[in-house]
């Protein structure tokens, strides 16, 4: 027999591309609303919201935590005459479409303005609304790509994961910031737009692509036995080592990743030039993964993110440095300060990707397509806790800790506080963990099985 290619091209069983394949349904679509969870709080800083505000807006992107109660349902409810998982895709999508037509045109009053502050609590509610959607969808396609990709090529599912949503996350966050700042459309109309993008490329998918029928012996479980597996899932010695890693693993960059756009933007620096900053990067986004897929082969992909660990950890008090010398009251800002900027977030940008294309490859590695989405969906959840809680935190304690009124015993930026924090935090990690995550790779991919353990 004739090796398969190497490489994107042959990643699926049909002669068709990646991008053919995951481009529009796979995971461009969450990567949208993300990012427009993420431009927001520098939108909502602008009005006057506090840093317990934005934590508490923070709360909207919890559905990719709380999916996996859920996906059993996904994985086994499906009307057959329109697929497994096209029953659960196509209508998520839409309904994300129409919250984003929704939201846009209430935008005005959530998001006040001089005479009244914010509506933190409703846009957090329609954001959560939406990322529900997002994560069904999510839900439903990695248990697609499970059953699409060749069995020899699924590491590449972290390849086509990263590069869709970081190109849907770059359209949500400096699409919008660079649109706004050329006066090309306001928010609540470039949210428009891509509501009408989710509606019209859903009904594309919806009746162009058309999904196979399951092999004769692998329809799914019930949905009592889907939550039974689960448990079980749970209860298998490397899965509760994994989830000890990823619940941590991200602490160090909580303040980096969530508070320090929004101190810049403190400091004087437009928040559309820090969404400049990063759109310069976005073709080291997507391309990237690309590339990182040929060092996540094997079965220890997660060792390209022990390697990158040390230098995404300095990337912390790199940035509160950086934010402490910000020249605010130079007009314009020098251009050395911009790029020692682009140095700073292209670091911590590239390290980010790698490690979160090493997860993905591992969770690809080791899941038991055997429970499509589910088990997925577990390796997921447990690697969207991991990253979802530390910047919730983070802004919390930053506000907690920061006390600047003339009444203070001793004035602090709670900023920099938990920055110093985080990063002790991480190299005590590093240090902890690195045998923890040699014992996880050395397990075979039966170990993870279970199946496997209960015959054991």
């Amino acid at each position: 027999m004739k090796p398969p290619i190497p490489g994107p091209l042959n990643l699926v069983h049909q002669p068709q591309t990646c991008f053919n394949k995951f481009g529009i349904p796979y995971p461009k679509p969450p990567g949208i609303p993300l990012g427009l969870g993420q431009i927001l709080p520098l939108v909502l800083k602008d009005r006057g919201a506090s840093y317990t505000e934005l934590g508490v807006f923070s709360l909207q992107s919890w559905p990719f935590v709380l999916k996996l109660l859920w996906a059993p349902l996904v994985d086994s409810l499906y009307i057959r005459s329109i697929g497994r998982r096209k029953t659960w895709m196509v209508p998520a999508q839409l309904i994300i479409g129409l919250l984003l037509l929704f939201t846009a045109a209430q935008l005005d009053l959530l998001l006040g303005d001089e005479s009244n502050t914010p509506a933190v609590y409703s846009l957090t509610g329609l954001f959560l609304l939406m990322n529900f959607a997002c994560a069904t969808q999510d839900i439903a396609v990695d248990g697609w790509a499970l059953t699409m990709l060749r069995k020899e090529n699924a590491n590449y599912q972290a390849t086509c994961n990263a590069a869709g949503q970081t190109f849907g996350y770059a359209m949500g966050f400096t699409g919008f910031a660079a649109l706004e700042h050329f006066q090309v459309m306001s928010l609540s109309s470039f949210m428009s737009a891509m509501g009408f993008m989710f509606i019209g490329v859903t009904l594309a998918v919806a009746l162009l692509k058309k999904e196979d029928p399951l092999p004769p012996g692998e329809e799914p479980e019930g949905v009592l036995e889907a939550y039974q597996q689960m448990v079980r899932m749970t209860s298998l010695k490397p899965v509760r080592y994994l989830f000890i890693i990823l619940f941590t693993w991200k602490v160090p960059f909580a303040v980096c990743e969530s508070v320090a756009p929004v101190k810049f933007q403190e400091y004087g620096i437009p928040k559309e030039h820090v969404a400049y900053v990063t759109s310069l990067l976005m073709p080291l986004y997507i391309l990237l993964p690309v590339f990182a897929a040929r060092w996540t082969e094997g079965p220890q992909p997660l060792q390209l993110a022990m390697t990158v660990y040390p230098s995404r950890i300095a990337t912390g008090p790199l940035t509160a440095a950086l934010a402490f010398y910000t020249p605010a009251q130079v007009v314009p800002i020098p251009w050395v300060f911009y790029t020692l900027l682009v140095f700073t977030i292209a670091a911590a940008a590239v390290t980010s990707e790698l490690m979160f294309v090493a997860q993905m490859a591992f969770f690809a590695h080791v899941s038991d397509p055997a429970f499509g989405g589910t088990y997925m969906t577990l390796l997921n959840t447990i690697g969207n806790l991991g990253g979802r809680w530390p910047p919730t935190a983070a802004f919390f304690l930053v506000d907690v800790l920061s006390c600047k009124h003339e009444s203070c015993l001793v004035q602090s930026d709670g900023f920099y506080t938990v920055t110093a924090l985080c990063a002790v935090l991480g190299v005590v990690w590093l240090v902890a963990t690195r045998a923890m995550v040699k014992q996880l790779q050395s397990w075979k991919p039966q170990d993870w099985r279970v199946n496997h353990q209960r015959s054991d």
